[in-house]
């Protein structure tokens, strides 16, 4: 009898381990599946597919300067310029989709692989947040004749094709907003690319050209410095920061176009990396040095979240491409 007892509890044991060897590894995968997701070991790099020191260049490198201290990584800002932003972009559209990796994320994306086969197009690329948005503005320098937005129609109208404008590349934003003014004031421009708003306002202001389009923050320092002027601003009403400084509507040309600002990522970066970046990106936003440097700029914050800028993101591509396509029909690079 006693050795059945203890032949019986040597069994009851052998149960119980047999029971818990096989719990162990559900409760290890689960313990597993808990741990929190992180991006992998590395620095991250922020691409910029423009010059350095213009408004795009600017409004990243703040924020992500901003955004230090709400991420455990070093922050690497890339400038690659070129082809009106088709170069950097093309690098940026091929790097390992693992959450290191970032990139301007603006309208070129949809743009530019319509004046030119490229080896990227929009679904490359996925958005992750919306940090700024700004109209365009045609500028002249301080002492042009050019010197009213009807002085300026009224001499390409004279000379058709001989007032060079310069622009950020072509098939850029500004490239196209400058098309998109030409063709409502019926006008003809000699466009100019260059590799940046910085290096168009020196293009301006040693008098290579006679004018430029960009966003009024671009060209801020040097209106407030007297040596540009502001002719017309390319939105549904007026800058805040230059209060006097007409629409294109005021004077009676349809058009309303500008610039915006996201960062985006490669297609394949996993949802868990992109609402890392998304949510430190947005406490960057609110940092007071950000938004001081922003409104001091004249610069606007606008925020969308991932979810909110794909779909803002769905209803402007189309306004975008067309403009694009029917900018391709008579522009010449």
């Amino acid at each position: 009898m006693k050795i059945a007892l203890q032949s019986r509890r040597a069994v009851l044991a052998a149960l119980a381990l047999g029971v818990f060897a096989s719990l162990a590894p559900t409760q290890q995968a689960h313990a597993q599946a808990q741990k929190p997701y992180a991006l992998p070991e590395g620095n991250i790099t922020m691409l910029i597919p423009v010059a350095p020191a213009g408004g795009t260049d600017l409004t990243f490198r703040a924020l992500m300067e901003a955004t230090r201290k709400h991420l455990d990584k070093t922050i690497v800002v890339l400038n690659l310029p070129g082809a009106g932003g088709a170069v950097g972009l093309a690098q940026a559209a091929i790097k390992p989709a693992n959450g290191l990796n970032i990139n301007s994320y603006t309208s070129e994306i949809f743009t530019l692989p319509i004046f030119q086969p490229l080896t990227f197009s929009g679904k490359d690329f996925r958005p992750i947040i919306l940090v700024n948005e700004d109209p365009a503005c045609l500028v002249v320098a301080a002492d042009s004749k050019l010197n009213t937005l009807e002085a300026f129609i009224a001499e390409a109208k004279a000379n058709p094709g001989k007032i060079s404008v310069g622009n950020s590349g072509f098939g850029n934003i500004w490239h196209l907003s400058a098309a998109a003014f030409a063709k409502k004031a019926g006008i003809e421009l000699n466009q100019i690319p260059y590799n940046g708003s910085a290096p168009t306002v020196q293009a301006v202001l040693g008098n290579h050209i006679e004018a430029f389009v960009a966003s009024p923050p671009e060209v801020a320092t040097q209106v407030e410095a007297g040596k540009m002027k502001i002719l017309a601003v390319m939105g549904d009403k007026r800058n805040p920061k230059f209060p006097d400084v007409p629409t294109l509507k005021e004077k009676g040309i349809d058009l309303s176009v500008g610039t915006w600002r996201a960062i985006g990522a490669p297609a394949g970066t996993p949802d868990e990396a992109v609402k890392i970046l998304h949510d430190a990106f947005a406490k960057g936003m609110q940092e007071k040095s950000f938004t001081d440097f922003m409104n001091g700029r004249g610069l606007t914050i606008r925020y969308l979240n991932t979810k909110d800028l794909t779909d803002f993101v769905a209803r402007e591509r189309p306004f975008y491409e067309n403009l694009a396509a029917e900018i391709k029909k008579t522009a010449k690079p």
